[in-house]
């Protein structure tokens, strides 16, 4: 018995994380329709909607870099939803009045969510694209992401996020390859037109198949399952690009991969009667399972423990398994060093976030749901740039005084 539960949770894991990208690999092999050509046609006309809730050391940053996009102006429209600020962030936001940057004030905050249902219903442009305060655009990301929607039959694109790690921190390099993992998995997917979830940083979608958002989900997670239900692609274009900053500390971190998978969670509890078929097949795959690694890999190695006496191969494993661990626990103890090693970093984010996604499962067994959501305070110090950059694989100029305060951030991470 306990060699079928050590087999079938390594298989399960095997899977998961392996078996998954490989299925999407051969089944994007398949012959498919000719794909529609990405050809030169009119620009639609775009919406870019900035979600805020007190951003004011940023949202000038955004507002500068969004006007300063290739996007035909005539034909770009750029909201700030503000939920409830009580800083700056409006009256920063009305300064850009005069060039066309149109505000959203609600005074009491009720969550991302609630803000995007009540202002998309009135946007009138073809597009919308999404995007938060601390991410910036590639100047061309916005032209990159529309062209797209040349084929008739997409309903959204999702673009790439690159986080900028300028202090080498261990959540930042985990961070980092979590990102590129999931970039991959989107070019698989991409290719059979079910790009299972978007990034909140950068998607558009066509206006008119937006539908209400639920408040307890995240729009990002919610918003594609509503358009892939009605039959129209998903894709991802990695050459539209946002930056945005890693988180500095560990236990940021650690809390927003909690509210991440309580609010997967909560998401796929309200979407059953919206996923079926293949869809249902990658949510499994690429998020359920996901999230249950946590418990999976504790069960494996408790079985793997029964099954040592008197067995060298299963000793080694679960010696190996030990290993794993305690280069974990010791990127733990070393997660405030400016250069930590992939040894110890990677076994720790891994760790990290499977114990993060265990807490959430844990909240919502016991009924606790995520409105609200709360940025990781060290994400506010966005990747500033005056204006827009033209090449994007070149250092990011960051002002002086926002280095000093991040220096100051990480001085507390490493007395922490």
């Amino acid at each position: 018995m306990w060699q079928f539960i050590f087999w079938a949770c390594i298989g399960l894991a095997i899977y998961t994380y392996f078996g998954y990208p490989l299925t999407l690999y051969l089944l994007s092999r398949l012959p498919r329709r000719k794909r529609h050509s990405i050809v030169e046609v009119d620009y639609p006309s775009v919406c870019l909607l900035i979600s805020a809730f007190n951003e004011e050391k940023v949202i000038r940053t955004k507002i500068e870099n969004s006007l300063g996009l290739t996007y035909p102006h005539e034909k770009l429209t750029i909201l700030v939803a503000s939920d409830g600020s009580d800083d700056e962030t409006v009256r920063i936001t009305k300064e850009f009045a005069d060039r066309g940057v149109r505000v959203y004030h609600s005074d009491e905050r009720s969550g991302k969510s609630a803000v995007i249902n009540r202002v998309v219903p009135d946007i009138e442009e073809d597009v919308v694209v999404f995007t938060d305060a601390n991410a910036l655009f590639a100047e061309d990301a916005l032209e990159r992401l529309v062209r797209r929607f040349a084929d008739p039959s997409i309903g959204c694109v999702v673009g790439k996020l690159r986080y900028v790690d300028r202090h080498t921190t261990a959540v930042g390099k985990g961070e980092s390859i979590y990102w590129r993992y999931e970039g991959m998995l989107s070019v698989l997917e991409s290719k059979m037109k079910s790009v299972l979830v978007a990034n909140g940083s950068i998607f558009g979608i066509r206006r008119e198949l937006f539908e209400n958002v639920s408040p307890h989900v995240a729009n990002d997670f919610q918003i594609p399952f509503d358009i892939a239900r009605h039959g129209h692609g998903i894709v991802y274009e990695p050459e539209a690009v946002a930056l945005e900053r890693c988180t500095i500390f560990w236990h940021e971190e650690f809390q927003r991969k909690v509210r991440i998978v309580l609010r997967g969670l909560t998401g796929l509890s309200k979407m059953t009667d919206k996923v079926g078929g293949m869809r249902l097949w990658q949510l499994v795959s690429h998020k359920l399972l996901r999230w249950a690694m946590g418990p999976v890999l504790f069960v494996a190695l408790f079985a793997n423990v029964m099954l040592m006496e008197g067995s060298v191969f299963y000793a080694v494993l679960a010696l190996g398994q030990v290993a794993f661990y305690l280069a974990a626990l010791n990127g733990w103890r070393m997660r405030g060093t400016r250069r930590p090693h992939a040894v110890f970093n990677i076994p720790f984010y891994f760790t990290m976030v499977n114990f993060a996604a265990v807490i959430a499962m844990a909240k919502f067994a016991s009924g606790q749901r995520q409105t609200v959501w709360e940025k990781a305070e060290s994400a506010r110090f966005a990747p500033a740039v005056n204006g827009s950059f033209r090449q994007i694989r070149q250092p990011i100029p960051i002002p002086r005084e926002k280095v000093l305060e991040t220096d100051a951030l990480a001085e507390e991470m490493a007395k922490n």
